[in-house]
Parts: structure tokens; C-alpha cells; sequence
């Protein structure tokens, strides 16, 4: 079966894989939250999309209840991918997160979002 056509302009969003990177989200000051949903940024511009990990800890319920909230956030950042500034990313939820409906969840990430991108190195640290 052929392939759908590929996408014109920039490729959706990938995964965080190197050590180096989770390392500099680790560092990172520029954060956001929004309700259960916390956001980690680090601008990368020499790169050619955005970088995603999904953080959901084990609190949140067995694995079912875990890879649903995954799965959700995941397409959340994909229908995003437009929009996002280039770099990586970690999005995290605690267990409340699971306690939202897709849309809930869809503009708490948002907010959260908004929040780490939004922030100069100089107001990171208020």
C-alpha cells in the first residue's frame, strides 16, 4: 500500500532521545504549569522541528490509565506541532491529569505551553 504524501513544510514533532538534551531540560528554567500539567523548554533554533518526551509517573495509575493520558498528550502536541517553537520539550502530568477530559487537558497544556515558551532567561527565575 503506497504512503500518504509527505507533508509540505516543516516535519511534525519528534522524540527527545539524546542524554545531552534531557539534561538540559533537567537545567532548564523555562517552565510552565497549568493545573497537573507542568511544561520543560529548551530553545534548539540549528534544529528543524520540535523534540517531545512525555513524563507520567507511575502515581497515576496502573498502565492502561498511564498510556491514555500519554497517548492524549502526545496528540495534543502533535496538532500543535505547527505552532511550536523549535527545541525540546518535556511534559509532565501528576495524577490529577487523568482526571481531565481531552479538552481540559488540551487547554491546561496550552496554558503550560504558553508559560515555558513565553519566558526570557531574565524572568525565569520569578
Amino acid at each position: 500500500m503506497p504512503r500518504a504524501a509527505a507533508r509540505t513544510g516543516r516535519p511534525g514533532v519528534g522524540p527527545v532521545r539524546s542524554r545531552e538534551t534531557f539534561a538540559d531540560l533537567r537545567r532548564s528554567s523555562s517552565r510552565g504549569r497549568s493545573g497537573p500539567v507542568s511544561v520543560s523548554f529548551v530553545d534548539r533554533p540549528e534544529w528543524d522541528r520540535p523534540q517531545v518526551a512525555y513524563t507520567v509517573n507511575r502515581k497515576v495509575g496502573n498502565a492502561v490509565q498511564r498510556n491514555l493520558l500519554r497517548r492524549r498528550m502526545r496528540a495534543i502536541m502533535s496538532a500543535q506541532s505547527e505552532k511550536l517553537q523549535v527545541g525540546a520539550y518535556i511534559v509532565r502530568s501528576n495524577p490529577d491529569g487523568r482526571l481531565l477530559e481531552f479538552n481540559e487537558l488540551k487547554v491546561a497544556m496550552s496554558q503550560a505551553l504558553e508559560r515555558a515558551t513565553s519566558r526570557t532567561p531574565s524572568q525565569a527565575g520569578r
